[in-house]
């Protein structure tokens, strides 16, 4: 099922490139990308943020602010929403502009409950 929701995530959201599901231990677990993004490596760019999205995460809870859920990061050639699903999963979506950026927000956000069931 992991691959039908990661689907549905990316046909949802304008711009969607491609969304891939990993663990804080940057172990990606599944992926879906769109034809023409068959040549971005979503794997080793997720990888390398997943490192700081974990920080960010700890550094919150060390401040007694709670646990992040969602990070974004806007570059010049695309745009990371972030989502975190529980303590060891996260899901991460890459736009190719912001223009999706409300809908791929609201799409993880409504794909959490079945993504963890999957897991």
């Amino acid at each position: 099922m992991l691959p039908e929701t990661l689907k549905k995530i990316v046909d949802g959201t304008p711009g969607a490139q491609g969304v891939i599901i990993m663990g804080f231990d940057g172990i990606a677990i599944e992926q879906y990308k769109t034809r023409s993004a068959q040549d971005v490596d979503l794997e080793t760019i997720v990888t390398e943020f997943s490192f700081r999205f974990d920080e960010l995460r700890k550094a919150a809870e060390s401040l007694d602010l709670g646990g992040v859920t969602d990070i974004t990061i806007k570059m010049d050639r695309g745009t990371l929403l972030f989502r975190s699903l529980n303590e060891e999963f996260f899901v991460v979506t890459l736009l190719d502009d912001a223009k999706g950026f409300g809908q791929g927000r609201w799409r993880l956000r409504a794909a959490q409950k079945p993504l963890l069931s999957d897991l």
